[in-house]
């Protein structure tokens, strides 16, 4: 979290803010299902709805037709030698994109799983494989374990 001084919002022109600097946001998939037009953001306490706004309009070049945002406090935990941590608050901000504009999260996991899946089914085969070879070895014999063998 930055430690800087947040300038404060004042109305007219020309805006002087700096927004690189100062502000940060980061996209998190909502635990609700949402509609297509709707995305969810953690920003830091002290930025405010218009601030999220030109954020994501002047820089990111993103229609935005509107922007609620709530503050969640930090969880809190009491840790094993009995004093409390809490963690750091933020800015929950709803953003709602112009009519027509959709988005959706990129499945970045598709590709991972299906190569797990794979290697799995490698895996499985090679195994199935080991095993007809280990009772074809030791037909004759019964009972007796893998590991114990000439």
């Amino acid at each position: 979290m930055s430690t800087r001084w947040y300038p404060i919002y004042q109305k007219g022109n020309p805006q002087l803010r700096v927004f690189l600097p100062n502000f940060w946001m980061k996209i998190v998939r909502p635990q609700v299902k949402q509609p297509a037009n709707m995305v969810k953001f953690i920003t830091s306490v002290q930025m405010t709805d218009y601030d999220i706004k030109n954020y994501l309009e002047k820089i990111y070049k993103v229609p935005v037709a509107n922007v609620r945002s709530e503050i969640v406090e930090g969880e809190l935990k009491r840790s094993k030698l009995g004093y409390i941590i809490k963690d750091d608050d933020y800015r929950a901000a709803y953003i709602t994109l112009k009519k027509g504009e959709t988005f959706k999260f990129p499945d970045i996991c598709e590709e991972k799983q299906k190569k797990d899946e794979s290697d799995f089914k490698k895996a499985q085969e090679q195994a199935k494989v080991s095993y007809e070879a280990f009772t074809s070895r030791n037909k004759k014999r019964p009972g007796v374990p893998g590991w114990f063998s000439f």
